[in-house]
């Protein structure tokens, strides 16, 4: 028996005796706090670990790049980096830097290397170059399996509300950030979406010049403007807002920090697939599988097997990567259930009722609903 089948062994039987522990049940059945993924380590022996203990380095030609946004792929993320670094030998890869150092008409590659054998996690890339230098830059030093997370449009900008509304809110930054973008960063976005928001040939624009300015506009209308909000941050707004008009406000914001960037991301991806379906001489260097979150929500467990499956690969067995997924299925059910500042469970009215709003809105449904059309298209 060679050493890889030997470790897959190990590991089949650590899980068989887990199924069989007596208090297996209580794994399940008392929420995160009791089953946290610092414990997998201590559970499931890492797959390259041979019996006298000794890490034993798989053959291994990937890098492996994970992309997310904001209110996209938190708890699926968090729990494929803990499976990584405690069944395998895939080591966390330093930091990245996903964009440009600067925003202009012709931005490069951003100056990625991505290493074998090593776990990036990178959240709202900008990646604006052409499809050919993105193959080239990112796949320099190895073949890039890349795991990218999106969302419905609609949703995501209802959640990003939701969440950032909390009292208290999960984050510290909501309190004195201006959420409207300047008249200069509006100006230059247009040119950098150009090749992948404009088809010249059929007239076709998921956001026009003009849409920037609007956003614009919507967002200054609702800021410091209203009575007792003057002199008040971006928090107080999404408290002290009415529902709609507050939404309205997060969205401007999220929009322009996450949404158009995710979008604009996946129609790159798909550029590079055509790069690839048009050139099948050359080595697909890049591997990529696009997951939405909103599958995530109706099947946890469908959807996180399929990104274990993907990411761990020849690295653990099947039979880890269905437990895996029982994990993350039993522990998303749970946030959903008892709330959790990450996985938000406000009142199922309040959400249609917003939802409602966005999509009969004169700008918002258009806009949005254009992003979905991309989003959709890939999930």
């Amino acid at each position: 028996m060679d050493s890889r089948k030997a470790l897959q062994a190990v590991t089949l039987l650590s899980f068989i005796y887990i199924m069989l522990a007596p208090n297996r049940s209580s794994l399940y059945a008392s929420g995160p706090s009791r089953w946290q993924d610092e414990e997998l380590s201590s559970t499931i022996p890492a797959t390259n670990v041979n019996s006298t203990g000794i890490v034993e380095e798989t053959e291994d030609e990937y890098a492996y790049l994970i992309l997310q946004y904001h209110k996209t792929g938190w708890l699926i993320t968090k729990k494929i980096k803990s499976a990584v670094s405690s069944l395998t030998s895939i080591r966390r890869g330093g930091r990245v830097y996903l964009r440009t150092s600067r925003y202009n008409d012709s931005s490069d590659c951003p100056s990625a290397r991505l290493r074998p054998h090593q776990l990036y996690i990178y959240s709202n890339p900008s990646l604006f170059c052409d499809a050919t230098s993105l193959v080239d830059t990112l796949s320099a030093h190895a073949r890039v399996k890349i795991l990218h997370f999106v969302r419905n449009p609609f949703s995501l900008a209802v959640s990003n509300y939701l969440y950032h509304r909390q009292d208290p809110t999960p984050e510290e930054w909501v309190h004195d950030a201006n959420p409207c973008t300047s008249d200069e960063i509006i100006d230059l976005w247009p040119g950098l979406l150009s090749s992948t928001f404009r088809n010249e040939t059929s007239g076709y624009s998921i956001m026009s010049d003009n849409d920037f300015w609007t956003m614009g506009n919507i967002c200054r209308s609702l800021f410091k403007t209203r009575p007792g909000l003057e002199d008040k941050g971006y928090y107080e707004h999404l408290l002290r807002l009415p529902p709609e008009e507050g939404l309205e406000l997060a969205t401007c914001h999220i929009v322009i920090a996450s949404m158009i960037k995710m979008v604009n991301t996946i129609i790159k991806f798909e550029q590079v697939n055509r790069y690839y379906a048009e050139n099948s001489v050359l080595e697909e260097r890049l591997e990529i599988l696009t997951i939405s979150m909103d599958r995530l929500q109706k099947n946890p467990w469908q959807v996180g097997r399929r990104a274990f499956d993907f990411v761990l690969g020849p690295h653990t067995s099947e039979d880890v990567k269905d437990y895996l997924a029982n994990r993350l299925n039993n522990d998303y059910r749970w946030r959903t259930r008892h709330g959790n500042s990450h996985v938000t469970s406000s009142d199922v009215a309040e959400k249609a009722r917003l939802l409602s709003y966005l999509r009969g809105h004169q700008f918002w449904s258009r806009v949005l609903g254009n992003m979905e059309l991309v989003t959709d298209s890939v999930t």
